[in-house]
């Protein structure tokens, strides 16, 4: 088969026109954070002004905070993790054609987060400030979690998303990175409070391991069953989250003088898990979910 004849055959398979309608909707908050990046670029002073400060605090922050930065590569950084977890995030609900749902619960975790953080600057007393997409895309990171086991459903047949065990290890494994990454760029001598967390985050991700242990004998008779593009994909999901750990949580906010709040950032996956499962469970029984078009028009064959 040539390879004019493998496009033909790629777009007779993919609605490309109906999928770039879902693609746009997932892509408002990072296109109203790139235009507000653009006016602070204009004028400086709109940075300051538009991110939670305790200091000079006005009630429209707590709506503006998530979209501004403190400069353009913290902006670079959290627009980009937002991406490859919104998107991948969109591919996988493609596949198991719950496009709606998955849009639906991003703008309510969204909503829920934007005013969460906000809050929590306002009542944390170590912080005085809250700006930026980091505590978002945490949210949305737990969201995904949700959406994979959907898709490991979805495509081996087997009851999948009530593995509550696979779910607690996912957010114990994450935080158990975030907390090393942080422990890396800090130190441990500095940092004893981190040093117990993560030797409690580890003690707790080996009795789920143990407890829940059918479950993920399941996983593996599931991941074992995959074809090549089920594999790539799931080694995608976790190339994202290596990358969210890794690059998302800086010693130093992109430069700056200031310094990331990790219970933020866990609270933020915490929140996409609790809040999607919840929202999920309650909007997945209503018939508008069920009734949309496929994108792939081969599923449903």
């Amino acid at each position: 088969m040539t390879f004019r004849e493998k496009y033909q055959n790629f777009r007779s398979t993919l609605n490309i026109r109906l999928f770039s309608v879902y693609l746009a909707f997932t892509l408002i908050i990072p296109a109203i954070t790139i235009i507000v990046e653009y006016y602070v670029t204009i004028d400086p002073s709109l940075r300051t002004s538009l991110q939670v400060d305790l200091q000079n605090f006005h009630v429209y922050q707590l709506f503006t905070s998530s979209f501004v930065h403190l400069n353009f590569d913290h902006f670079l950084g959290n627009v980009t993790a937002y991406l490859l977890i919104a998107i991948y995030g969109l591919v996988l609900a493609t596949i198991i054609n719950r496009k709606r749902l998955y849009i639906v619960l991003t703008k309510v975790i969204v909503f829920i987060f934007l005013i969460f953080g906000a809050f929590f600057a306002l009542f944390n007393a170590t912080t005085t400030y809250y700006a930026g997409l980091s505590g978002i895309d945490a949210a949305l990171a737990g969201l995904l979690l949700l959406f994979w086991l959907m898709y490991l459903e979805h495509t081996s047949g087997r009851s999948m998303r009530s593995n509550y065990g696979m779910v607690l290890a996912c957010l114990l494994a994450l935080s158990a990175g975030i907390i090393a990454r942080y422990l890396l760029l800090y130190g441990a001598a500095r940092n004893p409070i981190l040093v117990y967390s993560i030797v409690a985050v580890i003690v707790l991700l080996a009795l789920t391991v143990i407890v829940c242990r059918d479950q993920f004998f399941d996983l593996y008779r599931v991941l074992r069953g995959f074809d090549w593009l089920s594999r790539l994909l799931t080694l995608a999901i976790v190339a994202i989250f290596l990358y969210f750990i890794w690059n998302l949580f800086p010693e130093r906010l992109a430069n700056s003088t200031r310094t990331v709040s990790v219970s933020l950032h866990l609270a933020g996956i915490i929140i996409g898990v609790l809040a999607g499962y919840l929202f999920m469970v309650y909007l997945d029984q209503i018939a508008y979910f069920h009734g949309e078009k496929e994108v792939i028009s081969h599923l449903s064959r």
